[in-house]
């Protein structure tokens, strides 16, 4: 079964941000485009480029951090390449190449945040868009560790990259995206809801922090967050959203009562099913005696089960 949109007025856009959950909780769906008119100002130190300018600069205490585009032909030689060198105290401590976009305008970003509290110093985040539909932006944390600084790969998420955010208020910033899996499982992009999920950087490595006792308030208010945005006269037709919708459930600790209510308001009957692989998440590529036709609620329980959605 499929359906359009399931998300009325209140649909917000694109990736969440980073501004979830202080005021409000920014865009997690792919919906309409945010306001040109309303400028979203970062909590934290962050790089802005002047109208034509290549090159922006930002700085706090002892850290600054240069960005720019320049070709570098042993990397791409067709295209710029987006630069970010860190300096602590004017010396150089790290430089790193991101992914170009093909875009002559730059679409990268820095900002400096207290991110691992381990260290004797402030993070460098770094966020640089690499261009396609409802994709990508990649992230990258600069931090110090006894070997000195490194550049950790986070990985790339759908949106604008601005997914720093301070979710628990302690002044320790985490990285705020949704699971981009649940995007295009089970409908289309704009149609899709998706849960939270929350990283963070300790001592050089990414560190998935998405089920800890101290975001239970985060979770529960994206879990309100998807609700006030659903059109209530497709919420139960629209695959894409009440799979996002579940695994939120399972996040706000309300899994069961969620697929409970899920099976109870789906309409089995006119359901055909979809094949789905009982051992892997690839069709294509599952041995014939795994496939099997399922109806969509028996989809999305093993979709949840095979992607740690517990409950």
């Amino acid at each position: 079964m499929r359906s359009g949109s399931v998300f009325g007025k209140s649909g917000l856009v694109g990736l969440v941000a980073a501004a979830a959950m202080a005021v409000s909780v920014g865009a997690v769906f792919a919906q309409e485009e945010p306001d040109d008119d309303v400028t979203q100002v970062s909590p934290y130190p962050t790089t802005e480029f002047a109208e034509g300018a290549k090159e922006a600069t930002v700085s706090d205490g002892a850290i600054s951090v240069r960005v720019f585009q320049e070709r570098r032909p042993n990397i791409d030689p067709d295209d710029d390449v987006p630069v970010f060198q860190v300096s602590v105290d004017g010396k150089m401590v790290l430089e790193h190449v991101g992914s170009t976009s093909g875009m002559s305008v730059p679409g990268m970003s820095a900002s400096i945040a207290e991110i691992d509290p381990t260290n004797d110093t402030k993070e460098v985040y770094l966020s640089n868009y690499t261009g396609g539909a409802h994709c990508c932006s990649e992230v990258v944390v600069a931090t110090k560790t006894a070997k000195g600084w490194v550049a950790v790969d986070v990985g790339a998420f759908d949106g604008d990259g601005d997914y720093l955010q301070d979710l628990d208020n302690d002044g320790v910033a985490e990285i705020v995206t949704v699971d981009n899996r649940f995007l295009y499982a089970f409908d289309c992009y704009a149609c899709s809801a998706a849960p939270l999920v929350i990283r963070t950087v300790r001592d050089g490595k990414v560190v998935d922090v998405t089920n800890e006792p101290r975001f239970a308030k985060a979770h529960r208010e994206w879990l309100k967050q998807l609700e006030d945005g659903a059109d209530p006269d497709q919420r139960w037709k629209s695959p894409g959203f009440l799979a996002g919708w579940v695994a939120q459930s399972v996040r706000a600790g309300e899994g069961e009562q969620a697929f409970q209510a899920l099976k109870k308001h789906w309409d089995l009957k006119s359901d055909e099913g979809e094949e789905a692989c009982l051992t892997g998440p690839d069709v294509d590529s599952c041995p014939k005696k795994d496939l099997k036709v399922l109806k969509f609620p028996e989809r999305l329980k093993l979709f949840l089960d095979q992607n740690g959605y517990k409950f």
